[in-house]
């Protein structure tokens, strides 16, 4: 079966919104993120997708980063505390999405490198950003790719 770009975002979607703690999800180019701030409830995860090395021997793979953000509740709330929640969200929506119900698509889902992020939204959020690899089989030839 041919996976498409919205099934992976509707599986990533899925993770989030099943995720007891996640408040928000939302998927598109850094631009989207920015001017959608004021729109957040946190604690927040954005699917910004990267690149595709193409298809090899029928193995098609999508390159995303995956940002886990959250902003501190209290004044005197530390980034420690975010930065360690929002790192668990990573693995909790990781497995979720390999061993979770979400996965009807046979996709493979591999969490590569993530990195600590401060960004500056309408207020200071704190967490991580992560590089997830999704890969899909299957028989890309004319009789089998979708009209």
């Amino acid at each position: 079966m041919i996976v498409t770009y919205k099934q992976v975002v509707e599986t990533v979607q899925q993770a989030c919104t099943d995720h007891l703690a996640i408040k928000s999800f939302a998927e598109g180019a850094i631009d989207y993120l920015d001017s959608n701030a004021v729109n957040i409830l946190y604690p927040f995860v954005f699917l910004r997708p990267l690149a595709s090395p193409g298809l090899q021997t029928n193995i098609r793979t999508l390159n995303f980063e995956l940002y886990s953000l959250d902003v501190p509740k209290l004044s005197n709330e530390s980034p420690l505390e975010l930065k360690s929640r929002t790192e668990l969200f990573m693995y909790d929506i990781l497995s979720y999405l390999r061993y979770g119900p979400t996965n009807q698509y046979s996709l493979d889902f591999t969490l590569s490198t993530i990195t600590p992020v401060n960004e500056a939204f309408q207020d200071r959020a704190y967490g991580w950003v992560g590089n997830i690899s999704v890969t899909s089989e299957g028989i890309y030839d004319y009789c089998n790719y979708p009209s």
